[in-house]
């Protein structure tokens, strides 16, 4: 079975998750700004995107172009809010699962990892807020900023026993 990854980075974090995957699972990584034409053979796409605005960067376009295809898919999120809220990973589940309700994909798993923030604008507002104030995403907003730690990629590791 030939496998790819395609993902859609832009401030580089979901590109190391990417590239890790594909190093660890022998498979190609490609930018969804590159996509080969081979990925029209593909048995099995694996769609990495960050989240931006309550959706997964590129992958409703991703979707909509090639909605034909009758590949496998599992798409990975990564975003700022802790992936292991329940209303968090709904919300992405839920927008997956529209941006494939005309596509012919056979979605094999959703996945969510923690991201890393490298802008400090929704740190900067949430910080302005008492504690009693916050709601939960923004206190893993402020955790985050503040840990400021290198990408923990052994996330990755329950998500590679499953791909």
């Amino acid at each position: 079975m030939n496998k790819m990854i395609i993902y859609s980075s832009q401030y580089g974090t979901t590109e190391k998750y990417a590239k890790e995957l594909g190093t660890k699972k022998k498979i190609p990584v490609y930018s969804n700004q590159e996509i080969p034409a081979n990925l029209l053979q593909t048995d099995e796409i694996i769609y990495i995107g960050a989240i931006y605005m309550g959706k997964i960067s590129g992958f409703e376009k991703f979707a909509k172009k090639y909605n034909s295809l009758e590949s496998k898919l599992t798409v990975i999120s990564v975003g700022m809010y802790n992936p292991k809220r329940e209303s968090n990973y709904k919300d992405i589940e839920k927008s997956v699962k529209a941006s494939l309700q005309k596509a012919s994909f056979l979605l094999e798993d959703i996945f969510y990892l923690q991201g890393k923030l490298d802008v400090n604008a929704l740190y900067k507002s949430s910080k302005k807020k008492s504690a009693n104030e916050l709601n939960e995403n923004e206190m893993d907003i402020i955790e985050a900023y503040e840990a400021n730690s290198e990408l923990d990629l052994s996330k990755l590791d329950s998500i590679l026993e499953k791909i």
